[in-house]
């Protein structure tokens, strides 16, 4: 349920980063369709080879041209975002402005990998670049969370209270920001920004262990991912499979 071994992979991973010392850190702070990211950079892969950077700048006017295709749009924001001077940022910049709604999530990443290229031009080394589809704030990464009751029922005035309590001390304590908390019948929603540097999982347990030891109502697993909100069938799907599994072990 906690999706454990990727989710401290992932952490591990960071933290590694980070301890280096040697690069900045870049959070793409937009929410951002994870497989769309992955078309992009599978796409700007594919672009570098051939890349002509002057073509590629002579045809950035066209960005701004509502009489061209899309698609040439497309490969044209991917050609753009790499070449390292400043006007080609502010380019991007003025397009993802106002941009085709189609191309509105495209610009975004076009204008991330713009300023990515031209800051490892000026500094002399790349930044780490972290992008999750729920995307981030400065140095934080945005979460949502679901934990859930061990009873198939709503939760009591009292637990509500004490669950959100725990949760504000401890996104707080890990300086992190709670954007919003909502308890549905048996569940609490959570979205909330924490510091890269945050072991997600263990602020997460800390919280269920406070709250146990005042009646044993939550159960000990429970959902963090930062790719997407999940809807709340999918949650509900979650949930029910994870107590089958739970009552046939027992």
């Amino acid at each position: 349920m906690k999706e454990e071994v990727d989710f401290n992979q992932v952490y591990n991973k960071i933290q590694d980063l980070i301890h280096q010392g040697n690069n900045t850190i870049s959070v793409l702070e937009d929410q951002i369709d994870i497989e769309l990211q992955v078309e992009y950079f599978k796409q700007s892969k594919k672009i570098i080879k051939n890349l002509d950077k002057e073509v590629a700048f002579m045809g950035k006017d066209d960005l701004l041209d509502p009489n061209v295709d899309l698609d040439v749009k497309k490969e044209l924001l991917l050609s753009i975002a790499k070449l390292d001077i400043p006007e080609a940022y502010r380019m991007l910049e003025t397009y993802a402005a106002n941009p085709d709604k189609e191309l509105e999530q495209w610009s975004k990443l076009a204008l991330q990998e713009s300023k990515m290229v031209l800051e490892t031009s000026l500094l002399g080394k790349a930044p780490i670049f972290i992008s999750t589809g729920l995307g981030g704030q400065g140095d934080k990464l945005r979460y949502f969370m679901v934990l859930f009751g061990k009873e198939d029922k709503a939760f009591e005035e009292w637990q509500q209270n004490l669950v959100k309590t725990e949760l504000e001390y401890s996104i707080h304590k890990h300086k992190g920001i709670l954007e919003n908390i909502k308890v549905d019948e048996d569940k609490v929603l959570v979205t909330s920004l924490l510091p890269i540097a945050t072991n997600v999982q263990e602020a997460v347990s800390a919280v269920l262990n406070e709250c146990n030891q005042m009646g044993e109502f939550l159960m000990s697993s429970f959902i963090v991912t930062n790719v997407k909100k999940l809807g709340s069938e999918e949650i509900q799907k979650m949930v029910d499979q994870y107590r089958s599994n739970t009552t046939t072990e027992e």
